[in-house]
């Protein structure tokens, strides 16, 4: 059976101080708030695209928080190196202790918001091998440095190839 498309359109954290979390989303990553619940403590909805009226909503009612999430972390795609450089230096100048890793297909940053979330924002690399795959980049090399560090880790790795000839087997397939 074919599946049609599937797009992220948005989460919903439970938090503690939707306040200070606001803040974090707004001032750290950029998000817009664009609709708020009313009164003290209400939900507050945030986006980062004009296509989606929310993209993430921040839910202050304690009443509804598991003890345990089943969530790992919750992933955005940006565009380019360029983008993801430009985050990681809003997450350093806020003090957020960030992971910087490479998982073949892309370029990651990893770090928690205030109430320990774990996030991650990425880019894509043009190769593709299997999962899993982690490894430690620095965003400070060049653009050229990175994509060279990088294929050199990867060339050699099961299922390495372009992701373009990746994406044509797999389409095939689906």
């Amino acid at each position: 059976m074919a599946f049609p498309n599937l797009a992220l359109s948005h989460f919903e954290l439970f938090v503690n101080n939707v306040d200070e979390m606001e803040h974090f989303y707004r001032e750290t990553l950029g998000f817009i708030v664009t609709d708020r619940g009313k009164g003290e403590g209400a939900m507050v909805f945030l986006s980062r695209s004009p296509e989606e009226h929310h993209q993430l909503v921040l839910n202050p009612q304690s009443g509804f928080k598991s003890d345990k999430s089943p969530l790992d972390h919750l992933s955005f795609r940006v565009a380019s190196l360029s983008d993801l450089r430009q985050f990681y230096l809003s997450l350093s100048k806020s003090e957020v202790s960030c992971d910087t890793v490479s998982h073949g297909t892309a370029w990651s940053i990893y770090f928690r918001d205030p109430e320990g979330n774990r996030l991650e924002i990425f880019t894509d690399t043009p190769w593709y091998v299997h999962q899993p795959c982690k490894f430690k980049v620095d965003l400070s090399l060049s653009d050229d440095a990175l994509y060279a560090y990088t294929e050199a880790k990867v060339s050699d790795m099961p299922g390495f190839c372009a992701v373009s000839e990746w994406s044509r087997a797999h389409q095939a397939s689906v």
